[in-house]
């Protein structure tokens, strides 16, 4: 089968400069009008042989890297590499891509290897990873996150780059559990020293969404559709700094409600706090009204022991009460970070903690813990809905921190 391919090529931002850091090889061919159109499809084609399918891939990457060699100084470049041309070599065959980039004198360093698709035998994999490797040329898994195959390649190595793709949650029905996982993604790639690349990023909000998550570079329609040739290194720099601006006005002014909220429960955990010290459980709250984002308090002791039950008020039309619920009694919660934290702090008796946002399991809520000293013996745990989170279209940082409150003397 005879088919005319070639690559287009599709620029990758870096966050931190705004400079276009590298490009992606992406196959093109014609269609019977002559437009330029993916290819993809001729790689899916039944009709075309493996060996058909493996000659059209190596044409194309050795297109993307002859033209590289006029691309500007200090970019990388990125080929994709299916699992199904790794498995067709022999643990001793030549690199194809490799002889191309040494035939061509193209620097190693500046050649990304990206793995797509899932499947693919692990060994061989990884045996090729490390033969590119071991020749400067770094590694790549593409789609990270659509599925459990690629946490077992994270095993076997440690890829220099992850990319995600904003497509795969684009249309996913649970906002919360999307944030959720490309939080978790992000703090992962931070971990194990990966960086992370935001692909098929169209818009503001999901440009936002990739520098919560620790991404290094961004790709996609909100910069430019893959061009025939390379784009200027600075054509996007104005735009990321407006962007970077635009986040940074919108994070300032959510932390600022956030402190105001804050400093808001602030005075009523401390009235909250007198009213438990001078009488004990629910005879103590009758006269209390809370907050309307608390969702529940209770009290440990100083190891960790829940010693109340949950106190939870249920606001009903004509008022509210206080409902409690004695299951949790003898739940231990020390090894939580907003508990030991507090107890560990030299002024345990003055100091209030937040904890990051999480999900709250019983309620299904975005919610924080904060914890203070109810005496030197016992800890008051108050559960907060994040009400700021929920209208929001970003939300803070969701790996554990701790925010110190003004002194409570």
């Amino acid at each position: 089968m005879q088919q005319s391919v070639f690559p287009w090529f599709q620029p990758i931002v870096e966050i931190a400069t705004g400079r276009v850091a590298g490009y992606e090889a992406l196959a093109r061919q014609k269609d019977a009008s002559g437009q330029v159109v993916s290819a993809g499809m001729l790689f899916q084609d039944p009709f075309c042989s493996s060996d058909e399918r493996r000659a059209l891939d190596r044409a194309v990457r050795n297109q993307a890297l002859e033209a590289f060699t006029g691309a500007p100084d200090h970019t990388f470049l990125t080929l994709n590499l299916s699992p199904e041309w790794i498995e067709s070599l022999a643990p001793t065959d030549p690199l194809p891509t490799l002889s191309m980039m040494d035939r061509l004198g193209v620097d190693h360093g500046r050649v990304v290897i990206e793995i797509t698709e899932q499947g693919g035998d692990i060994a061989c994999i990884n045996r090729l990873a490390q033969r590119y490797r071991g020749e400067g040329v770094r590694i790549a898994l593409d789609d990270f996150g659509s599925g459990f195959q690629h946490l077992d390649r994270l095993l076997a190595f440690t890829p220099d780059l992850l990319k995600v793709d904003m497509r795969m949650f684009r249309n996913s029905a649970t906002g919360h559990q999307e944030s959720a996982l490309l939080h978790a993604i992000g703090d992962m790639a931070s971990r194990l020293g990966c960086r992370l690349i935001f692909e098929g990023v169209e818009t503001a909000d999901e440009f936002f969404i990739a520098l919560q998550c620790n991404a290094s570079y961004v790709q996609g329609y909100i910069f430019g559709q893959a061009v025939e040739g390379f784009v200027e290194v600075d054509r996007y720099c104005a735009q990321v700094d407006a962007l970077l601006q635009q986040y940074l006005e919108l994070m300032v002014e959510q932390s600022a409600r956030r402190q105001w909220h804050l400093e808001g429960l602030q005075g009523q955990l401390l009235a909250l706090r007198e009213l438990l010290l001078a009488a004990d459980g629910a005879e103590a709250l009758q006269q209390y009204v809370p907050d309307p984002a608390v969702l529940r308090c209770f009290v440990c002791d100083r190891q960790g022991v829940q010693i109340s039950p949950n106190y939870e008020y249920v606001h009903e039309c004509s008022g509210g009460s206080w409902r409690e619920d004695y299951s949790v009694l003898g739940h231990n919660w020390s090894w939580r970070p907003w508990f030991y934290q507090l107890v560990a702090s030299s002024d345990y008796d003055r100091r209030m903690l937040r904890s990051a946002p999480y999900m709250d399991i019983s309620g299904g809520q975005r919610c924080f813990t904060l914890t203070l000293a109810l005496d030197q013996h016992r800890v008051l745990l108050v559960d907060v809905q994040d009400q700021l989170a929920t209208g929001d279209s970003v939300s803070p940082q969701t790996s554990f921190h701790s925010d110190l409150m003004p002194d409570l003397s």
